[in-house]
């Protein structure tokens, strides 16, 4: 029967149990894999390794000097397309952002703007003929209100508009108000 001799060598790792050679394997593979993925990381999207890109922010109906203020801090650059009437959002705010918010742009990236106009006037409908309570309902569905009444006498029918001040057809703020000349029917004076 032979006996094993255990021989010293110059190399340890020569003499290393099975499990620590495994173990030590394993570190390597995963530090090649980490230093692999660190460099194609780098090669692939070098700014972002190095800092952080900006977030667009939300501006929407900021007014116009507060969202360009917001957006030249982060490092964006503002453009300002037309004017665009819009019902609720008040004049001066911005209505429209391109690109839209949340997005993670470079700096300097140029971020578009549209600014409301305010709502669209409303034109005064043509009332000239209704009896009073109707032209009043028409009025009011077009988003225009009766401010002065005028009666003229000398008409044969009385309570029907004779004319608007300002004119049909003209453009005026909603919920502003028009005047109105009404006829006071034939014999009246008011």
């Amino acid at each position: 029967m032979r006996t094993r001799r255990h021989t010293s060598s110059p190399f340890g790792f020569l003499q290393e149990p099975h499990w620590r050679r495994a173990l030590r394997d394993f570190g390597l593979v995963l530090a090649t894999f980490v230093v692999g993925y660190a460099a194609s990381a780098w090669w692939l999207t070098p700014g972002s390794v190095l800092a952080a890109d900006p977030t667009v922010p939300r501006v929407l109906e900021l007014p116009e000097d507060e969202a360009r203020a917001q957006l030249t801090e982060l490092g964006f650059r503002v453009r300002f397309g037309s004017e665009r009437t819009h019902p609720s959002v008040p004049r001066g705010s911005v209505v429209w952002q391109d690109p839209p918010p949340d997005m993670v742009l470079p700096p300097h990236t140029v971020v578009q703007l549209v600014v409301s106009g305010g709502p669209a006037p409303a034109r005064i409908p043509d009332v000239i003929g209704l009896a009073l309570p109707y032209a009043e309902k028409v009025l009011d569905a077009a988003g225009i209100r009766i401010g002065r009444v005028d009666t003229v006498s000398g008409e044969p029918e009385g309570g029907v508009v004779l004319a608007t001040r300002p004119p049909t057809g003209s453009g005026r703020p909603r919920g502003s108000a028009v005047d109105l000349v009404v006829s006071g029917g034939a014999g009246d004076s008011r």
